[in-house]
This record gives C-alpha cells, structure tokens and sequence, in this order.
C-alpha cells in the first residue's frame, strides 16, 4: 500500500495488488484480502481502489473502451494523490475554475505574439463565439481545409490549438475529432499524459463515444442560458465517465435547474448509476437514478427499455407492486420476450405468494412454443437480428427457469 509516487503513476490495480481485470470476484477477493490487514489510514484508499476497479468491470469492451479505462486509472490517480496531499482532487481542467490550472501547462515555447499566429487564434476564437457557427463541423473544417496559413504552420500551431480547445470545452464531439484525425492525438496519448497532461485528459473525454454530445436540440429561439446548460451537461458527463458520483449529482442538478428536456442528460444518469453499486443506487443516489428514469420513459414511450429499469429499481427496493405495474406495460410493448412475465413471477415469489407466481409460470409455458416461432419467423424479415436472436435465447433460458421451478 505504501508505494513511492516518483513517475509512477498509482492505481487501483497497484493498492489491491492485482493485475487489471475485469473479474469481479477476483476484486472482491483482493479487497477482502486486503481490508483486514491495512493500516487504518489506508483503509478509506482501498475502499476507493475496491470501487473504482467495479466500477472498471462495468465498462463494455469496444474499439473504444480503452478510453473509458484509461480515464478511470486517471481520476482514481488523482484522487490517491489528492488524499497523500490531504488536498481536494484536481480534476485537471475538468471545473468552473479551470484556466488557472490550465495555464501552468502553456510554456514560453509555444508560439506566440506573432500578428500570423494571432489572426489564427483570432479566427478560432470568432468561430467559437458565434453558438450557431461553433456547432456545426464546416465551420471549423474550414479553418484547416482552407486555410493557407494551417496547412503550411499545422505542427507549429498544434500546440495553440491544443490550449484554446482546452480553455474552450463546449465543442460538438466531431469538431474535437476533426482536429484529432489531424493530429492523431489519441494514439499518441501516452506522450501526451506526460507532456500535457489536462489535455490528454480531455481529448479521451471528448473523443470518448459513450453519450456522445451535440448541440442540435438548440434552436435560435432558446430563451434559458443554453451556454451554462451545455457546461452543466458536459460536466455531469465527465464526473460519470471518472465514477465521480458527488460530481455527477452536483452538476445534473445545476443543468435540470436550467434546462429539463434534453434525454441525453437523463441518459448519462441513468446508465451511470446503474452501474454502481446497490446501496449507491438505491440509496443514496436512488432519487437522481428514478427522477432520470422517470423522464427517459415519458421522452421514449415506445421503448421498454427503460420501463425495466425502473422496475428493476423497485423489486430491488421491495416495491413489489410498482415494479409489477412496469414489467406489465412492458409486456404490451414486448409481448415475445418472456422474461418480463418470469420477472413479475419472481415478484411473487419473494411475497411467498406461490400460487400468483405459477399462473405467470403457466403462461409462459403455454406461449413458448408460439412466440419462438413467431421470434423466427421474424429472423429473416427483421433489420435487427442480433436484438431477435437474443430474445430467442432468453426466452429458451427463462423456460428452462420455469420448469425448475415447477416440477
């Protein structure tokens, strides 16, 4: 536990004393391991270290997940180092009051004071400060493709680039991607951890394509503060992308304070404290996660997919009624998947009313065979098969379920 800092960078793999994994039951077994034996002072440590390598195992592996990774390595880093320093976790740029932090990193060796380098610096900025200019991608393309001074100076303005897009987050993530296509910053993310290390950060946060943001739900006739509302939304994002759970209720309450009918923001809530833990999820944060649930219902009234959740929230918070009253408006939507009817089964069960669990048990069994053969039927017309094929295998799990159950 007690490891020298010099260029090592800690992480959560460093004080449970295991190598990166996925595993949950290897990461339980290592904190369990471990919590007996610490030093008191290092027992609030391994309890983060224990949450944020969970928090790992709920990443989805992707093209991209290795962005998500790395940023969680970096936000757990900070906060060690924040708790060696006995100091408040410098996110790096991530907060209202990032250009001070920010400027420690902008050295004598960039480019400056020149009348060339400042009318670029200057067309940056104008575009930026136009909101209907700033959102859309031609506007900054044509700041590369046809500008004669960018393609002749490209490696020199690199790094006056990288510090205006770091004093100026609220960008759609496809004009943070143009400039990355350019300057292949992603893959020299390593170089840049230890070079410039804010914005290394920022370029994993930006190009990261989990709640992707854009500004097109914006019109010209918005009368609320939409520039604090895009701040408060790219932040909430941000805390729940580094398992920042104080962050992310802190800033979804400014940005619903400001702006309440924007589904992505109900969405990075959403998934974000799904994936903590239980008594996270249906404790302490349980309002923020139902509230967030709540509004992606009423916004996509034509999906289950939420309806589920939130009866999930319930049967977990023993709110057996309520959770049957959203399995069952989820099964008008998806009458094929037998899984809903099952769960609403093992409500039932877990009030020890066994005979309302076998009517649901029973029904399931009757329909198979004719919602199976619907479900196939469906395979060679649907533009989704991979969604069919999984409902297909679920269904044949939930009838080996039942019949467990029933004989």
């Amino acid at each position: 536990m007690n490891v020298k800092e010099g260029k090592k960078r800690m992480n959560m793999w460093d004080i449970l004393g295991i190598e990166k994994t996925k595993d949950s039951t290897a990461i339980k077994s290592a904190f369990t391991k471990l919590r007996g034996v610490v030093p008191a002072q290092d027992s609030k440590r391994l309890s983060a270290a224990y949450e944020f390598a969970l928090r790992h195992v709920k990443i989805k592996d992707s093209t991209d997940s290795f962005k998500e990774e790395i940023l969680l390595e970096m936000a757990f880093t900070r906060y060690w180092k924040a708790k060696e320093e006995n100091t408040s976790p410098d996110k790096n740029g991530a907060g209202e009051k990032a250009d001070g932090r920010i400027t420690s990193y902008i050295t004598e060796a960039r480019p400056r004071g020149t009348t060339l380098y400042d009318d670029y610096l200057g067309l940056l900025q104008k575009t930026y400060d136009s909101f209907f200019t700033r959102r859309e991608l031609v506007s900054w393309e044509s700041l590369i493709q046809q500008n004669a001074f960018w393609n002749s100076h490209k490696k020199e303005l690199e790094p006056i680039i990288q510090d205006f897009l770091l004093l100026h987050r609220s960008l759609p993530s496809d004009v943070w991607e143009l400039f990355n296509k350019e300057y292949h910053w992603v893959d020299r993310i390593e170089e840049l951890r230890e070079s410039y290390l804010p914005f290394a950060r920022c370029v994993l946060i930006e190009t990261c394509p989990l709640w992707k943001l854009d500004y097109k739900f914006i019109n010209k006739d918005a009368v609320y503060d939409y520039e604090s509302y895009i701040k408060y939304r790219r932040l909430t994002r941000e805390a729940a992308l580094e398992n920042d759970v104080d962050g992310a209720r802190e800033y979804f309450d400014k940005a619903i304070d400001i702006y309440i009918n924007d589904p992505r923001l109900y969405e990075i809530v959403a998934v974000f404290y799904s994936s903590q833990q239980a008594f996270n999820k249906y404790g302490e944060f349980g309002p923020e996660f139902l509230h967030a649930l709540n509004k992606l219902i009423k916004i996509h009234f034509d999906d289950d997919k939420y309806l589920r959740e939130r009866a999930e929230y319930f049967k977990r918070c023993e709110y057996f009624e309520e959770s049957r009253d959203d399995y069952e408006q989820a099964m008008k939507l998806s009458p094929e998947d037998l899984r809903l009817p099952y769960e609403i089964a093992d409500t039932f069960i877990l009030q020890n009313e066994q005979g309302k669990a076998k009517n649901y048990l029973k029904y399931i069994k009757k329909i198979y065979q004719k919602t199976q053969s619907s479900l196939e039927k469906q395979m060679s017309t649907t533009n989704d098969r991979e969604k069919v094929s999984r409902i297909i295998n679920s269904n044949d799990a939930v009838l080996g379920e039942v019949f467990e159950y029933l004989k």
